[in-house]
């Protein structure tokens, strides 16, 4: 299952699967990614499955959306890309196309800082489980 690591500036680092045909992502509360920044537009950009590929698209951002620091549109995204919107970077990662370890480990550095990938994977295993758990419930 895909997924974003969301490494916003002065923030904790987060983590969301992507789940669905769309992701949408933006400052408003409803957005599939809340991103509280006031570089970011109510409703910036969507990550669309279209059965093959995922796309970002931009939706008229004030900001722009960029993938590895050139701005688009519309750009199908691989795996290990970085999509920054306003002050915000994601990097997204597709399980499918998993990097050797020592490269995805390096995905989530943030200069100057070292992510506690552990902790991080900890915690989505975590949740993972209490939801197959409640599911079950």
């Amino acid at each position: 299952m895909p997924r974003l690591i969301i490494l916003p500036k002065g923030q904790g680092i987060r983590q969301i699967n992507v789940k669905g045909a769309l992701t949408t992502i933006g400052r408003k509360e409803g957005n599939s990614l809340v991103l509280d920044s006031d570089r970011v537009s109510r409703t910036h950009a969507v990550i669309d499955w279209d059965g093959d590929h995922y796309t970002v698209i931009d939706t008229g951002s004030r900001n722009g959306t960029f993938v590895n620091g050139k701005q688009v549109r519309r750009q199908a995204l691989r795996n290990g890309d970085m999509i920054t919107i306003g002050d915000c970077e994601i990097r997204f990662l597709y399980e499918t196309q998993a990097l050797p370890e020592d490269q995805a480990l390096r995905l989530v550095t943030i200069p100057g800082a070292l992510a506690d990938l552990d902790a991080m994977v900890a915690a989505a295993r975590k949740r993972a489980k209490d939801q197959e758990a409640a599911a079950r419930a």
